[in-house]
């Protein structure tokens, strides 16, 4: 891929993003903008042997030597060149390969971990790796909600998301009851319930408060 390049912005006060997209996924960040550039050539060997390890083909990338990456400032729009052309159906099919692989490695790579190590933080700044798991859930739903085109589409990753709630109680069993502390807080069974119906009527509320000041208040269901 000739037209392979890093691609940098600036993600705040001290903080710096790089992207390789000829190969998606190879990104990382450094607190100047040649140090996330040399983490992101780094990044890119790194993430090319995992997914190598995992059975995807490299053979896109192979031939790229990340040290020899020209670089260029990220576009302001967000969108990389070739980002804005339809798929091919094997870029479907390719995308769910390096998907599974690359979740497969980061489940590999905590399943061992004790909760203590789950919970525990390196330093005060630093997430815990709990946290960091639940930020990369949370984050999953943010971006599947982008496909969609509301309200043309029937609020689809509103709904997955609710079912994957739904199933998970679906099969529990009354005797299947929770009771610890995660990142310091007591959380049971019961108290994830109603932390579920509560967040969801607040938000609720939440939502006509914003239709109301939009002038598309509705009457009561």
């Amino acid at each position: 891929m000739s037209d392979a390049k890093i691609y940098v912005i600036r993600g705040g006060e001290g903080y710096w993003l790089a992207r390789v997209p000829a190969l998606p996924g190879a990104n990382a960040s450094g607190t100047t903008r040649d140090e996330a550039i040399a983490n992101a050539r780094k990044a890119f060997r790194a993430y090319r042997d995992l997914l190598e390890a995992r059975g995807v083909s490299v053979e896109h990338w192979k031939d790229i030597d990340p040290a020899k990456l020209p670089v260029e400032d990220a576009p302001a729009s967000g969108i990389f060149p070739g980002e804005d052309t339809p798929l091919q159906e094997h870029e479907v099919r390719d995308f769910l390969h390096q998907f599974e692989a690359s979740r497969a490695a980061l489940i590999s790579l905590v399943k061992g971990l004790s909760a203590d190590e789950l919970e525990k933080k390196p330093t005060e700044t630093m997430w815990s790796v709990r946290e960091a798991l639940e930020h990369v859930m949370s984050a999953d739903t943010e971006f599947l909600a982008k496909l969609e085109k509301w309200p043309d589409d029937p609020f689809g990753t509103l709904q997955a998301t609710h079912r994957i709630a739904f199933q998970r109680f679906s099969v529990m069993e009354p005797s299947d009851w929770k009771d610890h502390s995660i990142m310091g807080r007591r959380w049971t069974t019961r108290r994830v319930m109603r932390r579920l119906l509560e967040h969801e009527f607040e938000h609720y509320g939440h939502i006509k408060e914003i239709m109301a000041a939009l002038g598309g208040d509705r009457p009561p269901e």
